[in-house]
């Protein structure tokens, strides 16, 4: 009996569960460290109360002398951003914030903060956001290397459909996009086919490692599975020219009496 006993106890299930993949684990692990971004800019509305009065002739000189603001219209923006420093320091691209008169960060909880911009950097499509949190921040890690074929989690607010994640491979590196009189307008970017929209950029781009490969940035329109993403080493230079610059500052500084 005691043969036949062992024989039918049931066999130990395996401590890990297969429902957490390695994806599951970087969403866990790194989702409190991307935010939702988002952006409020006032628009004035003008007109000219002398425009067509003189049949045309005048209209073009009239319509940049003597316009008349008769109220203003507010308009609102969605972005992603990657918190880079415990004390309030994100990432995201300076398209995002671009002309902005309040940027607000909004976190995985639903806490909200204003931010200030800190620092940009327009060619590379860089910002640097601050707050002031109630408490310490959860940093993202930033990857050493990235290798072409691996996968990669993608984060961010697309659409305004906040923390949304998308997977996918590293397709290249090095890519660059050009305008039509050949000039370079940003390089050494990275490609991958994880999912990209309006809204996602300043999302984090991260391996399996739940390390920050890149920025996202755009989406090739009318390919399929075409994105982009600014390389981590961007970001760390501009962090590196930001504490550089604060530093000197600090050293200009009068001492206080």
């Amino acid at each position: 009996m005691l043969a036949i006993s062992c024989l039918l106890a049931p066999v130990p299930c395996s401590a890990e569960n297969p429902r957490e993949t390695p994806i599951v684990k970087v969403i866990r692990q790194c989702g409190p460290s991307v935010v939702n971004i988002s952006t409020e800019r006032v628009v004035l509305l003008q007109q000219n109360p002398f425009y067509g009065l003189y049949r045309g002739q005048f209209n073009d000189v009239l319509d940049q002398s003597s316009k008349v603001t008769i109220g203003t219209m507010k308009l609102k923006g969605v972005g992603s951003g990657v918190i880079v420093s415990k004390d309030g320091f994100i990432v995201t691209n300076a398209h995002v914030v671009s002309m902005a008169s309040k940027v607000y960060i909004i976190f995985n909880d639903g806490k909200s903060y204003e931010a200030q911009v800190a620092a940009v950097n327009q060619k590379d499509d860089l910002a640097l956001l601050k707050i002031s949190p109630s408490g310490s921040l959860r940093p993202i890690e930033f990857a050493d290397d990235v290798m072409i074929g691996e996968t990669v989690v993608s984060i961010g607010n697309p659409f305004g459909l906040e923390n949304s994640v998308s997977a996918g491979i590293i397709s290249g590196t090095n890519r660059n996009f050009s305008s039509q009189m050949n000039q370079v307008i940003f390089d050494s970017l990275i490609q991958t086919d994880a999912s990209i929209n309006p809204g996602s950029s300043g999302g984090a781009l991260l391996n399996l490692e739940g390390r920050l490969v890149g920025i996202n940035l755009a989406v090739m329109q009318g390919a399929q599975s075409l994105g982009f993403a600014i390389s981590v080493e961007k970001i760390k230079r501009l962090l590196k020219e930001y504490r550089e610059y604060q530093e000197n500052a600090s050293r200009l500084m009068p001492a206080g009496k």
